[in-house]
């Protein structure tokens, strides 16, 4: 199945220090990975980047390694161009989601993707979305 990788799992995989916790999450990320095929955009990445270090701290180059080991081996980088800010721009007027959280909708309409990991629950309320969290 494909899906998208939202900002959430990613943040917490990169800063989490308390291991039984971590465990749980890096656990339901290789099961992921292991899974599916995986699907992210570069606002994820951005996202990833700024709540990391503004935050909880975290140095952009220990981020930016995260990324390289972590994500890019399992994860596909897909485009935002206007075709995806014309269904985000759809997204936002009908459902009032977030800009940045309509935008990787927008990403995931445009390529066929309905499933998204997220621990966002105002995406449930889009018919077409399919949310996966930890249980």
């Amino acid at each position: 199945m494909r899906v998208f990788l939202d900002a959430n799992l990613l943040i917490y995989l990169n800063t989490m220090a308390e291991e039984a916790l971590r465990a749980k999450y890096e656990d339901f990320y290789f099961r992921l990975v292991s899974e599916h095929r995986l699907y992210t955009d570069a606002l994820v990445l951005d996202e990833l980047l700024f709540v990391s270090k503004k935050k909880y701290g975290v140095p952009y180059s220990v981020t930016l390694d995260f990324i390289k080991s972590f994500v890019e081996p399992f994860t596909q980088l897909l485009q935002i161009g206007a075709e995806e800010y014309g269904e985000a721009e759809e997204i936002i007027r009908v459902y009032e989601i977030r800009p940045s959280d309509a935008l990787h909708l927008g990403v995931m309409k445009v390529n066929g993707i309905s499933w998204i990991v997220s621990e966002d629950r105002e995406l449930d309320r889009v018919s077409w979305v399919k949310r996966l969290w930890l249980a």
